[in-house]
């Protein structure tokens, strides 16, 4: 008996059908059926029985299934575990606020995580502020944020700086000129990065120091998604420049606009500081 096989049980036994618990599995139904009637063979009793509107659990299915979730339970629960105790060996983590992944040589990254089996390899994103404060708490070794921040002890390495435009499509009043300002994207619908990015938080003061509040009509988690939107005239939209100009959908530059200034940082004293300043260098 193995956890796969207690898995597949659970499906059926949830589904109540073995067509649609074979689909859920990927499996066939007559595979699923095998390892069913073997599970039963093993427990020496019928664990369903079946009907034309399907498989009936018997009493001793009942059991079985209640039982089998607590060991599916404690199985996960012991490999999460270990799982835990293998990364608190591999001492150096890296952390990424969101959006920074778009602005690294992912390949260069994967490389170095693999060469050096000290780190952690996760390429988990959080909010700025998480990265910053993780890093300063000594929880994770190395960092990239949005943004140079300013705290003692705290080292800091310019990763990539990308130009902040407005994304406009072919037909909107904007879309010809060379240069637009904040004051210009008054009233119009706003496609953002959403509350998780640096950049939105930075759209908004903007808007208020021009006194007015943005009319964001989209809050989205990737750039894509903001000039898949622009593309099909929902709005407009801000976001650094990782596209390039296209027939119907181009970049304008933004008057006095700040650049998205990736860095990575690290604390000076930390034992894996060279660590740190090694693969900030190999990114760069």
């Amino acid at each position: 008996m193995n956890t796969r096989n207690l898995k597949c049980f659970q499906i059926v036994y949830e589904e109540r059908n073995l067509q649609e618990a074979a689909s859920k599995l990927f499996l066939s139904p007559q595979g699923l059926s095998k390892i069913i009637k073997s599970l039963e063979e093993e427990c020496g009793t019928a664990l369903f029985t079946r009907t034309k509107d399907g498989f009936v659990p018997t009493e001793s299915g009942k059991i079985f299934y209640e039982k089998s979730r607590t060991i599916i339970k404690n199985m996960n629960e012991m490999f999460s575990e270990i799982r835990a105790v293998n990364d608190r060996e591999k001492r150096f983590r890296v952390g990424f606020a969101a959006g920074t992944i778009r602005a690294v040589d992912i390949p260069a990254v994967n490389d170095f995580m693999k060469s050096n089996p000290e780190i952690v390899a996760s390429w988990d994103e959080q909010e700025n502020k998480t990265v910053l404060k993780k890093v300063l708490n000594d929880e994770i070794n190395c960092g990239l944020v949005v943004g140079k921040p300013d705290a003692p002890g705290l080292a800091t390495q310019l990763i990539k700086s990308v130009d902040i435009v407005l994304y406009v499509y072919k037909g909107h009043r904007l879309f010809d000129k060379q240069q637009v300002s904040i004051k210009e994207i008054k009233d119009e619908p706003l496609i953002s990065m959403n509350e998780k990015y640096h950049i939105y938080h930075d759209v908004i003061n903007a808007c208020h120091m021009n006194d007015f509040n943005p009319e964001i009509i989209a809050r989205v988690g990737e750039g894509e998604t903001i000039h898949s939107l622009v593309k099909n005239k929902v709005g407009i939209g801000i976001a650094p420049r990782f596209f390039e100009d296209e027939k119907d959908i181009r970049a304008v530059a933004i008057n006095d606009a700040y650049t998205w200034d990736v860095y990575g940082i690290y604390l000076e004293t930390s034992p894996d500081a060279q660590l740190a300043k090694r693969f900030l260098q190999e990114i760069l």
